[in-house]
């Protein structure tokens, strides 16, 4: 018995070594804003609920990043002391940056019935900004492959641990896209806009196809929009103009919209099942 728990403990530490956690909680967290930009009436103790788990996420997902985290510091700290002023603007953008975003975190939480629009906008930008996250969990794939190339780890422990997590790491994750999509669209079914909904689930598709590829490839984070904007926007430009990234992000968002698709009739059908079980109706 010890050494099946030992040959599932070293699997998961080689393999995953905390992804799972960490990407989850950049999933929940557009779900979350959407929750609050385009529900207006979530009950409080549950919205509070799923934020403190999410947080919960987000602290033990962070452990294993701790180590780039402090090496990233280091280095800084040392482009300081050699007084480099692009890092000295660097740092100082990006006080301004979490000193803007504390206001507009309090005034979203405390003014979010505002007649300010900008306070509504700028929630939304973040949303956006921070959407691709959930999405990003299908490209994931990748440490399950490198799982099953590790010769150590035995066939069983690949089959019985790592397919089931991994699968449920994506479905919960999409299903976290899914779920925001489907609140823009509640959104904008509220106010007559039912006509904007497929542009805007395709608009996106395409934002998000985009974002994913910048992550998994070019290994930029949502919060580097903010950090280093002049950087994103070259990098970006770079991207759509050259055939090879273009042909991975319009595969990407034909994968998205059928799979978004398919999740999002399952989803409604679920809700709607809920709701004949309350009512006591059987849906067969």
């Amino acid at each position: 018995m010890r050494s099946i728990l030992f040959d599932i403990a070293d699997g998961i530490h080689s393999v995953y070594n905390g992804w799972i956690l960490w990407n989850l909680f950049l999933a929940f967290v557009p779900m979350l804003i959407s929750f609050r930009l385009f529900r207006h009436k979530v009950p409080a103790p549950w919205f509070i609920l799923a934020c403190s788990l999410t947080g919960i996420i987000g602290v033990v997902g962070l452990q294993s990043r701790i180590p780039k985290i402090t090496q990233a510091l280091g280095e800084t700290i040392q482009n300081l002391q050699a007084g480099e002023l692009s890092t000295w603007l660097q740092l100082l953008w990006l006080a301004i940056v979490v000193v803007v975003a504390l206001g507009a975190s309090l005034w979203l939480y405390k003014h979010f019935h505002t007649s300010k629009l900008w306070v509504w906008w700028l929630g939304l930008a973040i949303f956006i900004a921070f959407l691709p996250n959930a999405p990003y969990v299908l490209t994931d794939i990748i440490h399950l492959i490198r799982g099953t190339i590790y010769g150590s780890i035995r066939v069983w422990v690949i089959a019985l641990i790592f397919i089931p997590i991994h699968l449920c790491a994506i479905l919960i994750g999409f299903e976290a896209y899914v779920i925001s999509l489907i609140n823009l669209n509640y959104f904008l079914k509220e106010r007559n806009l039912k006509n904007l909904i497929l542009p805007a689930e395709l608009l996106l598709h395409a934002l998000s196809a985009l974002g994913i590829y910048l992550g998994r490839f070019i290994r930029l984070n949502s919060w580097d929009i903010l950090v280093d904007p002049t950087s994103i926007l070259a990098i970006t430009l770079n991207t759509l103009t050259s055939k090879q990234p273009v042909a991975v992000v319009a595969v990407t968002f034909v994968i998205l919209m059928v799979f978004y698709w398919i999740m999002k009739q399952v989803t409604l059908g679920l809700k709607l099942r809920l709701q004949y079980a309350r009512q006591g109706l059987d849906a067969l």
